[in-house]
């Protein structure tokens, strides 16, 4: 049990650290989002079109973190409740 518990707090250290990353780099992107639009406003159709894809890439991404913690959450409530399946 608290060796599950210890592999269920990396895991969400690891998440937590790869958010900050990930903010940290989004950040950096918008600024030169910003400087190519000032410089070129002709690639702005473009640079919308890789906006929308980062976005989904990142949405599945999100998605795949969650049921992650879900299947991780319900192995902690059936180690709790006793249910082995």
């Amino acid at each position: 049990m608290l060796d599950f518990l210890k592999d269920f707090y990396l895991n969400v250290r690891n998440t937590l650290v790869w958010f900050v990353i990930y903010f940290v780099l989004q950040a950096v992107i918008w600024v030169a989002l910003a400087i190519l639009v000032i410089l070129y406003p002709q690639a702005l159709v473009i640079l919308a079109a890789i906006f929308f894809f980062i976005l989904s890439v990142v949405s599945l991404f999100l998605a795949f973190v969650v049921i992650k913690y879900v299947k991780k959450l319900k192995k902690v409530k059936d180690l709790l409740s006793g249910d082995f399946k």
